[in-house]
């Protein structure tokens, strides 16, 4: 039978099935377009951040808030997105890229991917060089933030025991979340390029950065019940001996 439900629950990894759920109704307010999405710099440098686009609208990555100027841009795949500055890159003033999807263009002997990734090369007032790696993820739908920005600010401690609104449950943590999605990738309850996938990554980046769990949810357009679904199969990985009474 725990078998059998948490097949049930990791089915919610497939949007076709979102709408249903073995653990109940869960409600969460509908989301607003944010202005920036806010992203350390810490963990902006030692991983790769999703810069997600719309079409017909910008996105933009704004190091305003970090003092640092862009040098150097390189789009792997320019087919499908083209990107400018708020100043020439020579004159060492631009502090923001604007990045738009276009009309997907066909260039001889050049390859193309659905996700390309963008470099940028940064020199702050100290003189330290910094790149950012980036991943262009192309939605549809409602859009649910305005672009990323960069900041230099130290965030508040991660909650890892974030309560999930599910009622009588035990405090499900962020670790929880984490381990049910390696689970479900190892299990094969899903693939590691599913782009649900890339949103509970998203969603955990933004919560260890001191977002809201169910703010966190609102901005990136992350079903609740797909959270609570992998926090429980990974906190059914948790050995008994060491199980929170």
């Amino acid at each position: 039978m725990k078998k059998l439900t948490q097949k049930l629950c990791l089915t919610l990894l497939s949007p076709a099935l979102i709408t249903f759920t073995i653990l109940g109704t869960i409600k969460v307010g509908q989301a607003q377009t944010s202005a920036l999405r806010i992203v350390q710099r810490d963990a902006a440098t030692n991983t790769t951040t999703n810069l997600q686009v719309w079409a017909g609208r910008a996105s933009v990555i704004d190091f305003t808030q970090t003092g640092e100027v862009v040098t150097y841009i390189r789009l792997a795949d320019p087919s499908k997105v083209v990107f400018n500055t708020d100043a020439e890159l020579k004159t060492n003033q631009a502090r923001m890229i604007f990045v738009q999807p276009i009309q997907p263009l066909r260039f001889p002997g050049a390859t193309t991917t659905p996700i390309t990734n963008l470099f940028i090369k940064t020199l702050d007032r100290q003189g330290v060089e910094r790149l950012y790696t980036f991943n262009i993820v192309h939605r549809s739908g409602r859009p649910t933030n305005n672009g990323i920005s960069i900041s230099s600010t130290t965030p508040n401690p991660p909650n890892r025991q974030q309560n999930l609104p599910v009622a009588n449950a035990p405090t499900l943590s962020l670790a929880d979340i984490e381990r049910g999605l390696e689970v479900a990738i190892r299990r094969g309850y899903t693939t590691a390029n599913d782009p649900v996938v890339s949103k509970v990554r998203e969603f955990l980046a933004l919560t260890r950065n001191g977002t809201n769990i169910a703010r966190a949810v609102e901005r990136i357009n992350l079903s609740m019940s797909v959270v609570i679904s992998l926090a429980k199969l990974g906190q059914s990985e948790i050995p008994l001996s060491t199980q929170p009474i």
